[in-house]
């Protein structure tokens, strides 16, 4: 990734004191035009709902599956957390494809909508819109630019131990004590952490058993809400999702 051309996508939303207002987010054109060449800002695009869904179609079919639990792996040591996020929106994107029910606002399609901010979401958090379409679509086409190495055998130690933490959750313990848990198991900060728990949620790893359990009052949470502890880990899902690894 070009740092230059990083350092300009970041600088026009985030500064030291946090996101930059809309009417406070310049960049200079010459910039810009820099940071299009080396492939992380684009033109505003114009999608249907059925043009969005075509593109969701055809990355899926482009984009093979072992390079995004490789890519999801590798992220664990290297903290590529762009890497990381392809997994979550590999799943959701197949679930926008064959729920014709969902709403429209689940897939972000538009006119002239900002990819830029997108990205910006995908490398510095590893993505927090995993339910739209849109950035699945843009999450899932950056992946499949980039050159994603074998995973290594302490990448997959590091999983391995992911899922035991999470095999051991207590009775009724949120996903909120559980992030504060795996920092325990997995170098990361509190953020890293919770993104990756949603991460995981939004793959139907962390898959609630109900949907019925009392909201707490103040959460940031989105796929992994209703998960509880006794809910653990879908094995099965793992098996399916990481076929190729002895996890």
């Amino acid at each position: 990734m070009d740092k230059k051309a990083k350092n300009i996508l970041f600088k026009t939303y985030w500064s030291s004191a946090g996101w930059i207002s809309d009417k406070n987010r310049k960049i200079d054109p010459e910039e810009f035009e820099y940071a299009k060449e080396k492939g992380l800002m684009f033109d505003p695009v114009t999608l249907s709902k059925s043009e969005l869904i075509s593109k969701l179609e055809n990355v899926i079919q482009a984009i093979p599956k072992k390079k995004i639990t490789d890519a999801f792996l590798c992220s664990l040591t290297n903290k590529r957390l762009d890497w990381r996020s392809g997994l979550a929106s590999y799943e959701n994107a197949k679930r926008l494809i064959n729920n014709k029910t969902i709403d429209d606002y689940f897939y972000g399609h538009g006119k002239n909508v900002d990819l830029n901010i997108l990205n910006f979401e995908r490398i510095k958090w590893g993505g927090v819109r995993h339910f739209q379409g849109l950035y699945n679509w843009l999450d899932l086409s950056q992946l499949e630019k980039e050159i994603i190495p074998k995973p290594s055998k302490e990448d997959i130690e590091v999983f391995k131990n992911l899922v035991k933490a999470i095999d051991n959750s207590e009775f009724s313990e949120t996903p909120s004590k559980l992030r504060d848990r795996l920092s325990e198991t997995f170098k990361g900060s509190k953020n890293e952490r919770h993104n990756l728990i949603e991460i995981l949620s939004c793959s139907d790893i962390l898959k609630p058993l109900r949907f019925d359990r009392k909201e707490p009052g103040k959460h940031d949470w989105t796929f992994a809400l209703n998960w509880r502890g006794e809910d653990k880990y879908d094995r099965k899902k793992v098996n399916e999702i990481f076929e190729f690894y002895d996890v």
